[in-house]
């Protein structure tokens, strides 16, 4: 089955520059923001994911561009995918776009690491089975 997870963002004020459009940090925390309601779609629990501390799930690298600006008032749609799976990561895809014209793409890689050594960990196959309708597939 091949999933997607949408959702929406309205940029405020507060998240714009002096220019007038949003300051470029911030699609990644918009970016985790959309990760933290695709989980719960995903099947789990924010404190199921958050909470625990026996496996841990960070961000280990990510990347952002951007094709038109942003601005204050105006709400983007945000397509959420997982892009691809390793042996102890994934990777994760956002596209945030206005009627069908794509404004940003960002990427970001979680590793998964044991949460007493800080060791990598092979992806849990719970986790897996549960991300892997979302996989996109091309």
């Amino acid at each position: 089955m091949n999933k997607t997870f949408r959702t929406q963002k309205t940029l405020t004020f507060r998240e714009a520059d002096p220019a007038g459009i949003m300051f470029f940090g911030n699609i990644f925390a918009f970016a985790h923001d959309a990760f933290e309601e695709f989980i719960v779609a995903a099947g789990y629990t924010y404190k199921e994911w958050f909470g625990q501390r026996d496996v841990i799930i960070p961000i280990r690298h990510t990347e952002g561009d951007f094709k038109a600006p942003f601005r204050p008032g105006e709400t983007y749609d945000v397509t959420v995918r997982v892009a691809s799976f390793g042996e102890t990561s994934f990777k994760m895809s956002y596209v945030f776009s206005q009627s069908d014209k794509v404004h940003a793409t960002v990427t970001m890689v979680h590793s998964v690491l044991d949460g007493k050594t800080m060791q990598k960990n092979p992806l849990p196959s719970v986790m897996k089975s549960r991300l892997e309708p979302y996989l996109q597939r091309e």
